[in-house]
């Protein structure tokens, strides 16, 4: 249920990378996030939206904690989380996961479908063997996996099958958050909607906060409550899915918008503008 609760915010945040060119150069310095301040709000979809190298994996990577920030803070619940003990970062670990992109390179594929939904609940949980294996079938059939398929394998399952996988495991924790780094881009677009409608069902379910990364503003339509849009590093648009989509205020989140395919431009055959920084 969304609430105004605020589970993020997140405070003049900045990711500079240094780039040396060889052994007698000085280093560049790539700003990859500039300054950037939004918050999240229990229970919404928060979409973070620019073409490759904009910044927004880098944001997710930060509050994730993969990445480090080079200054700026990020508030969980508002906490610091610079300031977590050890104890602390576990507990968060297991509130906030991820879905990654490629349901393909993202599985072990040594692993069973079981092994691999149930390895975060093996490392966090004082459950018993038979007791994992019960909340292994239960959030299976959860994301629409047959039983069946518990001993199998991933490369015996399609892309959409994957990816349901990939939920399955970012479920078991019971998060409260959950970033989702691209989840469909890797997929057929007939299979996109049924991911994205499962991602909605399982939200209104579990009560989930979405942090939802992509470049195609068509995507995050119909799954947003708010998003931000992003480019080399700045935050260029903040706004209501609905403010965004009728009323966009900065020329690149209208260049964005004129990029997603036309229904009409494609049966006049003569294509919308092409997409931007797409993967």
């Amino acid at each position: 249920m969304k609430t105004e609760e605020i589970v993020f915010e997140i405070r003049e945040l900045e990711k500079t990378y240094h780039i040396s060119k060889g052994l007698f150069k000085k280093p560049n310095k790539i700003k990859a996030v500039n300054k950037t301040n939004f918050e999240v709000k229990h229970g919404e979809t928060f979409s973070i939206v620019g073409e490759s190298g904009c910044g927004k994996s880098t944001t997710a990577k930060m509050l994730l904690n993969i990445e480090h920030p080079t200054s700026g803070q990020i508030f969980f619940r508002g906490r610091d989380i610079s300031t977590f003990t050890k104890e602390e970062w576990s507990d968060y670990r297991k509130k906030v996961q991820i879905i990654f992109q490629d349901p393909y390179s993202s599985l072990n594929p040594r692993w069973t479908v079981g092994k691999i939904i149930s390895e975060p609940l093996e490392l966090n949980s004082k459950l018993s063997k038979k007791e994992i294996e019960i909340e292994v079938y239960k959030i299976m059939s959860k994301v629409g996996l047959d039983e069946s398929w518990y001993n199998r394998y991933p490369h015996q399952f399609s892309g959409g099958q994957r990816q349901r996988i990939g939920i399955a495991r970012a479920l078991i924790l019971k998060p409260e958050v959950i970033v989702c780094d691209e989840p469909v881009s890797a997929l057929d677009v007939s299979i996109q909607a049924q991911v994205l409608n499962l991602l909605l069902d399982l939200q209104d379910e579990f009560d989930l906060t979405y942090i939802f990364i992509s470049h195609d503003l068509g995507v995050v339509e119909h799954i947003s409550d708010r998003i931000m849009v992003m480019y080399f590093g700045d935050v260029v648009e903040l706004a209501t899915v609905e403010d965004l989509f009728q009323n966009p205020q900065d020329d690149y989140t209208k260049k964005l918008l004129n990029a997603i395919p036309s229904i009409a431009a494609f049966e006049n055959n003569t294509p919308s503008n092409p997409k931007i920084g797409g993967h």
